[in-house]
C-alpha cells in the first residue's frame, strides 16, 4: 500500500513537472516569435496633457493628440482596470483629428478616486464633464468594454447630446446590458455575483491588505497564460500581454470592487432604439470577456450601427489588431466629423 502510494504520488509529481515545462515552452516560443517585442509599452504619452478636478474631491487625468483648438474631436474611455495607456496605438492621433485621452477615476494618474458612490452614473457624469472641459462641440466617443457601456450611460442619462453634441460611438468589445452576463460561463458569473455581493463588500474593506497580497504574488507563467486567455485571441503579442497584466496588477483593489458592484445594475438595451447616431460597433471573434453575441445585440439594437468582427482577436481590439482598429477608427472620425483641422490647413 504505501509503494503504491509513494508511486502514484511520484506519477503526481512527474506530471504536474511536465506540464510546467510544457507551460514554459509555449510561453518562450510566444516569446521569440513576437512581431511586438520592440513596443515601449506605457512609454507613450500624448502632445499635451492636465488634471481636471471635480467637486466631490476627483481627479481626472486627461491627455490629447492633435491640434489644441479643434472644436470637433474624439474622447477615448479605455476599459476596467486599465488606463489610457491601452490606447498606444492611437495615442500619436488618428488622421489629423483632435483626440483626448483620460483615465477613469480612481484608475492611473487619476487620483484621488472622490467621494462620490461608484457607479456607471458618475462615471458618465464624469465623461460629460471631460467633454465639457475640453470645449468639444461635436464629439465621437471612442468606448472600450466599460469604456463603451459608460458612453452609451450617458448617451441614454442626457439624450439631449444624441446628435447635438455626441455625433457618433465607437464600442469596441463592448456589452449593452450587465458585464456579468456577457463574458463566458455568464450565467454562473451572475449568480456568483449576487452570492458574492456581501463578502466583496469585505474584502473591498480590507482593500489595502489585498493590494499588499497583490505586490507580493510575482508575475508567472500561469497569470501569462491565464491573461492571454482570458483577453486575447489566439495570436496575441506577448508584449501586449505582458502590458496588459502590469495593468491589471497596479489598478487599486478598491477601484476593482467598484467596478464589480457598478456593473451589476447596468443595462442600456430600453435606451438603444434612441441613440439614432451612426456607430461602430467592433467585436472579437475569441472575445471570452465580452462575448460576440454581446456586440451583435448592441448592433441589432442600434439603429445606425455597423458591425465589423474581427477574426481571432480576443478582448484588447485596439491593440491585437491596431492597424485594422486605426484604419476603420480614421474612416469613421471621418465621416461623423468632417476632415480634420489639420486636412483643412494643409
Amino acid at each position: 500500500m504505501a509503494r503504491r502510494g509513494l508511486l502514484a504520488l511520484a506519477g503526481t509529481a512527474v506530471g504536474v513537472g511536465a506540464g510546467l515545462v510544457a507551460q514554459r515552452s509555449v510561453v518562450n516560443r510566444r516569446r521569440r516569435n513576437d512581431p511586438e517585442v520592440g513596443e515601449r509599452f506605457g512609454e507613450r504619452r500624448g502632445d499635451r496633457s492636465r488634471y481636471l478636478d471635480l467637486p466631490d474631491g476627483a481627479r481626472l487625468f486627461v491627455e490629447e493628440s492633435g491640434p489644441a483648438d479643434a472644436t470637433k474631436g474624439a474622447v477615448f474611455l479605455h476599459g476596467s482596470a486599465l488606463r489610457t495607456d491601452l490606447w498606444y496605438y492611437q495615442l500619436p492621433g488618428i488622421g489629423g483629428h483632435r483626440c483626448v485621452f483620460y483615465d477613469l477615476r480612481g484608475h492611473g494618474l487619476s487620483e484621488p478616486k472622490g467621494d462620490k458612490e461608484f457607479s456607471m452614473e458618475v462615471l458618465a457624469e464624469d465623461l460629460a464633464a471631460v467633454i465639457a472641459d475640453s470645449g468639444l462641440d461635436e464629439v465621437v466617443l471612442v468606448g472600450h468594454s466599460i469604456g463603451g457601456m459608460v458612453a452609451l450611460e450617458l448617451c441614454a442619462a442626457d439624450p439631449g447630446l444624441v446628435g447635438s453634441v455626441v455625433k457618433g460611438l465607437v464600442l469596441a468589445n463592448t456589452t449593452p446590458s450587465p458585464a456579468t452576463e456577457t463574458t463566458i460561463g455568464g450565467a454562473a458569473l451572475a449568480r456568483a455575483e449576487r452570492f458574492l455581493r456581501n463578502p466583496l463588500d469585505v474584502l473591498s474593506s480590507h482593500h489595502e491588505r489585498v493590494d499588499r497580497l497583490r505586490k507580493i504574488i510575482r508575475p508567472t507563467d500561469q497569470i501569462f497564460l491565464a491573461v492571454s486567455f482570458a483577453a486575447f485571441g489566439p495570436d496575441g503579442s506577448a508584449r501586449q500581454i505582458d502590458f496588459a497584466s502590469d495593468m491589471l496588477a497596479e489598478t487599486p483593489g478598491h477601484v476593482l470592487f467598484d467596478l464589480v458592484r457598478s456593473y451589476g445594475a447596468y443595462d442600456v438595451r430600453s435606451h438603444l432604439g434612441d441613440i439614432a447616431i451612426p456607430a461602430l460597433v467592433i467585436a472579437g471573434s475569441h472575445d471570452r470577456i465580452t462575448v460576440p453575441t454581446a456586440s451583435e445585440e448592441l448592433a441589432e439594437l442600434l439603429p445606425k450601427a455597423e458591425l465589423t468582427v474581427l477574426q481571432r482577436c480576443g478582448h484588447m481590439s485596439m491593440l491585437e489588431r491596431h492597424q485594422d482598429f486605426n484604419t476603420m477608427l480614421e474612416r469613421f472620425l471621418d465621416d461623423s466629423l468632417g476632415r480634420s483641422v489639420m486636412e483643412e490647413r494643409g
